[in-house]
């Protein structure tokens, strides 16, 4: 069976116009000690973000508060509208994946009620124990990939995920990838020709794969961007949905 297109999304300043973690991390009150802000360089950013929800529960944060402020996180500029769009042509797949945790995404995904939408979620699986703790794991942990963080290697899950859809007879006419960041290059080396690239503009991986000493082959057409609508606009003339 063919889908014509699948679209992979990153999470953090891609669908949402922030960041989840520091959205949080920003809430406490106390200041972080300084062995807790060593924890990035020497354990990476998962065991960081532990120790923040640590920190907010020891200042008294409750797992309401902090999904409240998760949930008023607005959605980049049209993103609502794409991800609707996508929904709408009935020949898409939808897929996250993001280095925020399994919390975060599916409290905001149901929030704006666009959870529907989207067919599978890749990131750190989360969950609140029974003191109302956040509980955050890694993804995998990982040693092939250079471009990726030790907890989680895009390139590898959207591959893996491709390959695991074409076992159960799905095959995709085109691959987009939309995302913002260091650890967004990786999956969009792994796009064919036939495939989309869509790094936010002024964002880091714009100004990574525009650099003159950039030595690395991004197959995919490259669209530049700023708001979900020009996606959209892309995709439709890209691949027209089918009458």
């Amino acid at each position: 069976m063919m889908r014509r297109l699948l679209m992979a999304f990153d999470f953090d300043h891609t669908i949402i116009n922030d960041n989840s973690d520091l959205v949080a991390r920003n809430m406490l009150k106390t200041t972080i000690p300084q062995e807790v802000s060593n924890l990035y360089r020497t354990d990476g950013w998962t065991a960081y973000m532990q120790c923040i929800f640590k920190l907010l529960k020891a200042d008294g944060f409750s797992p309401l508060e902090v999904q409240s402020a998760i949930k008023k996180i607005p959605h980049t500029p049209g993103m609502d509208a794409l991800l609707r769009g996508l929904h709408h042509r009935g020949d898409a797949e939808v897929i996250i994946i993001s280095d925020s945790n399994s919390v975060f995404i599916n409290d905001w995904l149901e929030n704006a009620a666009v959870d529907h939408i989207v067919n599978k979620t890749f990131t750190n699986p989360a969950f609140y124990d029974d003191q109302g703790l956040l509980n955050i794991n890694m993804y995998h942990e990982q040693d092939w990939c250079k471009l990726s963080t030790k907890n989680l290697c895009k390139g590898h899950i959207l591959q893996s995920y491709v390959d695991e859809r074409a076992r159960e007879g799905v095959k995709f006419d085109c691959i987009g990838y939309v995302g913002d960041g260091n650890n967004d290059l990786c999956p969009c080396l792994k796009l064919s020709a036939s495939d989309l690239a869509f790094p936010r503009k002024d964002y880091t991986l714009a100004k990574m794969i525009s650099k003159e000493n950039f030595d690395h082959k991004i197959s995919a057409k490259i669209h530049l961007w700023e708001s979900g609508h020009e996606i959209l606009d892309i995709i439709l003339k890209h691949l027209p949905p089918k009458q």
